[in-house]
């Protein structure tokens, strides 16, 4: 909204997209919307950067409680101080199926306002 309508018209005051920009950026501000879902949210940025670290942490992780303590099982090695460690191991496993779930979870995109499809101007319209 600011860049097509305030940096635009800094540039060629003559040619507004939308007459009554300004009316609707005072609106935002004063009540402000979020343009997209947690889940959407969540799922992008697992799938462009998160997922991946997550899994370098895994193997790493993986190593450490398969390597590094010789004479112990693994699953004593993932033990903590109270909580066994097959019950760490159920923790991490189910983290790591819930993140994949998110991260291959298929959706359309559903934000407003970006530049993948949606016309300018439609980033407010309430569904």
């Amino acid at each position: 909204m600011i860049e097509e309508n305030v940096f635009a018209n800094a540039f060629n005051p003559e040619s507004s997209i939308r007459r009554e920009w300004r009316t609707e950026l005072a609106d935002d501000l004063r009540n402000p919307t979020l343009k997209v879902s947690t889940r959407e949210a969540i799922t992008r940025r697992l799938r462009r950067v998160y997922f991946l670290l997550l899994s370098v942490l895994l193997l790493a992780w993986l190593f450490r409680i398969s390597l590094f303590v010789p004479g112990e099982r693994w699953v004593e090695t993932a033990a903590m101080p109270g909580v066994p460690g097959t019950v760490v191991v159920g923790v991490v496993v189910l983290y790591y199926v819930v993140a994949l779930v998110l991260t291959a979870w298929p959706s359309s995109r559903q934000a407003k306002g970006e530049y993948h499809g949606v016309e300018a101007g439609d980033w407010k319209d309430d569904e």
